[in-house]
């Protein structure tokens, strides 16, 4: 498939560097203002955000001459992505307005970096890898649409060392691997995997790079175990390597391959398609080649060295109607591989997960199937739990029979993860939630996200999305959270100094702004936060063109990517496409995509050798549309280009006889994106589709279909 944008209103280049973490296009709202004497307000802010779930959160903010003192403050923390850390003492909570620490013996939660003002552009956070010690993490600071610096922080000080210059930029990725103590871990860079100990690298005491040198590959040819021993894989041959064995004989690795080879595959492993994982004894291993074939291997007792391992299951994955997005591997408390999968639901692309088992009598069972899942699976450290989330629901399964354990309602949740074996953190849209697994009690941390606040008589901040019909109150002295039945308060718009309102905006991004009157001195209104209320002209948009004429390669992906983002892209078909892929065909014309013509066959239309009847073209758009029609049951929308964008001004008219508005890919409005330039290098194009829808929604621009295109 070829890619294709065409832009109206849009003046901003899309390869431009617009901005450093993974934007989206957004629509903001305020609303619930409530003052007090002192001249505070609390409001709420919230984004409409493609792709991603709608939240308001609450602020404060200290009034003086009329207009906010600082940014305001945050009360609520939205978890878009939460991380353990410090021997599981404390949660790092990331999202759009910054990071905060969130600390379960002191029930306090501090909010440790800030965003300067509003992100308009609903910025989400990009991954990270944090140590288990929670003294560094890894992260990738974005430099273009699809380069960034890789870096290591140290969270105490803030300081930062770039490790790679030149590192892909991924917005699911960080090419990091933390041995499990969180002491040591293992980076690429140029082809290259590096180990580093970052206590080390920080007091500037650490050897050269050159000399830290595992072997050649990517972060994919390498893992750790639980014992601490890293597993890596070149070409067919598996290695064992013991972290001591770095420090001590990296000097001679040009000359001494570090490790032990203890296995050997039937196949070569590519580490930028290929993934692995290996059981805590090293003597299992499960590959997974290019999404696609799963296999199962064994060391054979008694082999040493080189020899070849035991295939105990190979075979390409299958699931009825679904295209698998992710994998992960591990091995339950009785040595049984089980195999979790994040799949698409082929034409519309929702999202499901499942578990399977891979016996070594050669099957691969299904053990659980878990329809319209949006975070995939969530593995429990000591592997005896797995959670699941679905709508408003999440569902925890016990490992050793794979039944339902508990299921918790009510509660939409955008991210998990585990504090320890026995308790598990959920990230709701209203509350972050503490599960204790040993009673199944759940217990609210904090709040996420409120529609409104207010003060009680002691100056506490009170929140209306408690649980249990209760409210989240804030202690101001201390700020720590705790839950209790406040009856409501009617909100206070207005005291001695100022009036509150919310009132229309010029802003494009904004659906109003937040507004302060003065009521003595000098008089005036003003925004709280001038930027929400100044001219932006947000009228910009691009339709996305896919030509589908040779082959469905990556169409799973960009419909998966398509449907998380609520986007409606234009496809244009030619008739060997139908003819070979009715399948794939019906997949896009079902999934409220516009279909559009390129013609029946590939041929030149400009080679007059080809035809000279002034009908041709348009019997061959007629034939299309019968033959699309027939597959489908759709109709083709009246737009069409010709094969490998040749026409000339005769060929047009012939088209717009037919009833056909002509697309020109000639156009300079219109970019054509292929393998090989603007920096999309290799053939799986599709797999950077998500780096060129987020650039463009970081323009402010709205994606829409040719036909709503003005």
């Amino acid at each position: 498939m070829k890619i294709f944008c065409r832009m109206e209103k849009l003046f901003v280049a899309v390869f431009a560097v617009l901005a450093f973490c993974a934007p989206l296009f957004a629509e903001l709202t305020f609303s619930s203002p409530n003052l007090n004497e002192e001249n505070e307000v609390l409001f709420t802010l919230s984004h409409k955000i493609s792709g991603s779930t709608e939240y308001s959160t609450v602020f404060k903010s200290k009034i003086a001459g009329g207009k906010a003192q600082a940014f305001p403050e945050a009360i609520t923390c939205f978890p878009e992505r939460m991380s353990i850390f410090d021997g599981s003492t404390k949660l790092l909570v990331r999202n759009r307005y910054g990071r905060a620490v969130y600390d379960f013996s002191q029930k306090r939660l501090n909010w440790i970096s800030r965003v300067p003002s509003v992100p308009e552009t609903a910025a989400s956070p990009l991954p990270a890898e944090i140590s288990s010690t929670g003294k560094w993490y890894c992260e990738i600071e974005r430099k273009d649409i699809f380069k960034g610096r890789l870096v290591i922080v140290d969270v105490a000080t803030s300081k930062r060392i770039v490790l790679n210059e030149d590192a892909p930029f991924s917005y699911s990725i960080v090419p990091v691997k933390w041995a499990p103590d969180g002491k040591n871990f293992l980076y690429e860079k140029n082809g290259m995997i590096y180990f580093c100990n970052p206590e080390m690298l920080f007091k500037n005491l650490l050897i050269q790079e050159e000399f830290r040198k595992l072997g050649d590959g990517t972060i994919h040819n390498v893992t750790w175990s639980d014992s601490g021993y890293i597993t890596y894989i070149t070409k067919d041959l598996i290695f064992q390597v013991d972290i001591k064995e770095l420090f001590t004989l990296a000097l001679y690795g040009d000359f001494i391959q570090i490790g032990k080879i203890i296995g050997r595959l039937p196949q070569k492993f590519d580490g930028t398609a290929d993934r692995f994982w290996v059981n805590k004894n090293g003597t299992e291993f499960v590959v997974i080649r290019g999404d696609e074939l799963v296999s199962y291997y064994r060391r054979k007792s008694g082999d040493e060295g080189g020899a070849f391992v035991q295939t105990l299951y190979s075979c390409s994955f299958e699931e009825n109607g679904m295209c698998p997005l992710k994998f992960d591997v591990f091995w339950t408390e009785t040595g049984e591989a089980t195999l979790c999968a994040k799949l698409a639901r082929r034409g519309n692309g929702s999202q499901c997960s499942a578990i399977y088992t891979i016996g070594d009598n050669g099957r691969m069972s299904r053990r659980i199937f878990v329809k319209d899942t949006h975070n995939g699976i969530s593995i429990g450290p000591d592997k005896m739990f797995v959670a699941i989330t679905t709508g408003d629901d999440t569902f925890i399964y016990a490992i050793k029979n794979f039944k339902l354990y508990h299921q918790i309602k009510g509660e939409k949740v955008v991210s998990i993860v585990w504090r320890d074996n026995g308790n598990l953190i959920l990230g709701g849209v209203r509350n972050v939630i503490k599960l204790s697994l040993a009673d199944c009690s759940t217990g609210a941390l904090f709040a996420s996200s409120a529609q409104k606040a207010w003060w009680n008589e002691s100056g506490d901040i009170v929140l209306d999305n408690c649980i249990d019909n209760e409210k989240f109150v804030l202690n101001a002295s201390d700020m720590t959270w705790r839950c209790e039945s406040v009856p409501a308060k009617k909100a206070v718009l207005q005291n001695d100094n100022y009036r509150v309102f919310c009132g229309s905006t010029k802003n494009g991004l904004y659906t109003n702004s937040l507004y302060v009157r003065t009521l003595s001195g000098d008089i005036t209104t003003r925004a709280l936060i001038p930027q929400t209320a100044r001219s932006n002209d947000a009228n910009r948009q691009v339709a996305l063109v896919f030509d589908a004429d040779e082959n469905p390669d990556g169409l799973d992906i960009v419909l998966a990517l398509c449907h998380s983002y609520d986007l409606s892209c234009n496809f244009f078909f030619n008739g060997e496409f139908v003819r070979r892929y009715p399948k794939e065909t019906k997949e896009i014309a079902g999934g409220g995509h516009e279909c559009a013509a390129i013609f029946f066959s590939d041929i030149d239309l400009t080679n007059k050798f080809v035809y000279d009847d002034d009908k041709f073209v348009s019997k061959g758009l007629a034939r299309l549309e019968d033959l699309f029609f027939q597959c489908t049951g759709h109709e083709l929308s009246l737009y069409w280009h010709a094969p490998h964008n040749k026409a000339d001004e005769k060929i047009k008219a012939e088209g717009a006889a037919a009833g056909y508005q002509y697309i020109d890919f000639n156009d300079p409005r219109m970019i054509e994106i292929k393998a090989g330039k603007r920096d999309l290098s290799g053939p799986r194009l599709y797999e950077k589709f998500d780096l060129l829808v987020n650039e463009i929604f970081a323009t402010g621009a709205e994606f829409v279909k040719l036909s709503r295109l003005r």
